[in-house]
């Protein structure tokens, strides 16, 4: 999700719109909000990349790519898990 900040956006640097550009949207953009679900579909997706990549009618070069594809939505996916904010109940 983008929580759009165009001081902090990174598909703006040097557009004049004051809109998200979802088609130049950034990985490591300060703008982006991720929920556990939406780590955990990075995982599942992961998961569903590995499995085509370990396939042996797969090109090597495809199947690299589909590797280190899941590899990054995987560091995605753990970067949220380190960075997220947990919600604390109020002690009374």
């Amino acid at each position: 999700m983008c929580v759009y900040n165009r001081d902090r956006a990174l598909c703006h640097r040097q557009d004049a719109t004051n809109a998200p550009r979802l088609d130049r949207c950034q990985p490591l953009c300060a703008n982006i909000a991720r929920t556990d679900h939406h780590a955990a579909g990075l995982l599942a997706h992961a998961k569903a990349l590995e499995e085509q990549s370990a396939s042996e009618a797969l090109p090597r070069p495809l199947a690299d790519r589909l590797a280190r594809r899941a590899g990054q939505l995987r560091e995605l996916a753990r970067r949220h898990e380190d960075d997220r904010i947990h919600h604390q109940e109020p002690t009374v």
